[in-house]
C-alpha cells in the first residue's frame, strides 16, 4: 500500500533527504526521457495513417493526452497500486494494439473483418486509440517511477521527487515529438517497430502482474533494462530492413508470429466487442461523410 508523505513535511526535511530526492529527480528525468521513445513513436505511427493535413493535429492532441494521463496517474497512484485490474486491461490493450496493426495488411489481403478492420481511419478514431495507448503507458511509467521513491522508516513514500521528476520528464515528450514523423518517413521500418515496442510494454506489465498474482510480491523490470530492450529492438529492426543475415534469420519467426498475433487480436476483440464496434463505427464515419 502506498502512503505518501504529507506535503507539509517538505519544510522539515533534512539535507540527506533533499539530496536523496534530488538524485531521484535526476534519475527520473533521464530514464523517463529515454523511455518516452515508445510513446512518441506510437503516437506518430497511429497519426501516420491519417491524411497529411490531420497528422499534426493528431500528434499535438496525442501529446496533450500523454501529459494529462501522466498527471492523472500521479494523482491516483495509490488507487492504481491497489486495483490491478486496470493494469491488466492496459497491458491487454497494448498487446492488442501491436497485434492488430502488425497483422492489418494480412487481414486486408484476405478480405477479412478481423483485427485489420479495427484500425482507425478518422481523426476521432486515431485519437481514441492514441488516448488508450497514452493511458496504458502512463500507468506503466508512473508505477515504475514510484518504485524509485525513497521510503521513510514508517514505510511511507516520499512522493515529491516523483511528482517533480515526472513533470520535468514530460518535457521529453515535447522535445522528441517534432522528430518522430520525420524518422518514420525516413525509416519506414520504425512504424512496425513502434508497435513492437508498445507490445513489449504490455508484455512487461503482464509479467509483473503475473508475478504479483503468483508470488504475492511486487517486481519491476529496472528502467535501464527497458531502455536497453528499446535500443536492441530498434537496432534489430534496422538490420532486418536491410534484408541481410538478420532478415534471413528472423524472417521465419516473423512469419510464424503472424497467425499467433492475428489469433490473439481476434480473441481480444471477441471479449471486448462493444469497444471494437466503437472503433469500427468511428472508422466508418469517414465513409459516410
Amino acid at each position: 500500500m502506498i502512503r505518501a508523505r504529507p506535503i507539509g513535511a517538505l519544510f522539515s526535511m533534512t539535507t540527506q533527504e533533499l539530496l536523496q530526492g534530488a538524485s531521484v529527480i535526476a534519475s527520473l528525468v533521464i530514464i523517463e526521457g529515454l523511455l518516452s521513445v515508445d510513446n512518441v513513436l506510437g503516437i506518430a505511427a497511429l497519426a501516420k495513417e491519417l491524411p497529411e493535413r490531420q497528422q499534426k493535429s493528431a500528434i499535438r492532441l496525442g501529446l496533450a493526452g500523454a501529459y494529462v494521463f501522466r498527471v492523472l496517474a500521479l494523482l491516483v497512484v495509490a488507487w492504481l497500486s491497489s486495483n490491478t485490474w486496470i493494469r491488466w486491461f492496459g497491458a491487454g490493450y497494448l498487446l492488442w494494439l501491436m497485434c492488430s496493426h502488425l497483422t492489418r495488411h494480412d487481414g486486408e489481403e484476405e478480405g477479412g473483418t478481423g483485427a485489420a478492420k479495427a484500425v482507425a481511419a478518422t481523426l476521432a478514431g486515431a485519437l481514441l486509440q492514441i488516448g488508450l495507448m497514452d493511458l496504458s503507458l502512463s500507468i506503466d511509467n508512473v508505477i515504475a517511477a514510484v518504485g524509485l521513491a525513497p521510503k521513510l522508516p514508517d514505510g511511507s513514500l516520499v512522493m515529491w521527487p516523483i511528482y517533480t521528476g515526472v513533470f520535468i520528464a514530460i518535457l521529453a515528450l515535447q522535445a522528441i515529438a517534432p522528430h518522430a514523423m520525420k524518422l518514420l518517413t525516413k525509416y519506414p521500418v520504425l512504424e512496425p517497430t513502434a508497435f513492437i515496442l508498445i507490445g513489449l510494454v504490455g508484455g512487461v506489465l503482464i509479467y509483473e502482474e503475473t508475478y504479483l498474482l503468483v508470488r504475492h510480491a511486487t517486481i519491476h523490470i529496472p528502467p535501464h533494462y527497458k531502455f536497453g530492450i528499446i535500443i536492441g529492438v530498434i537496432a534489430l529492426a534496422m538490420f532486418y530492413s536491410g534484408e541481410g543475415i538478420v532478415y534471413r534469420v528472423l524472417r521465419p519467426l516473423v512469419k510464424l508470429s503472424k497467425p499467433l498475433m492475428r489469433g490473439f487480436a481476434l480473441l481480444v476483440e471477441s471479449v471486448f466487442l462493444p469497444l471494437v464496434w466503437l472503433f469500427r463505427m468511428i472508422r466508418g464515419a469517414k465513409g459516410g461523410e
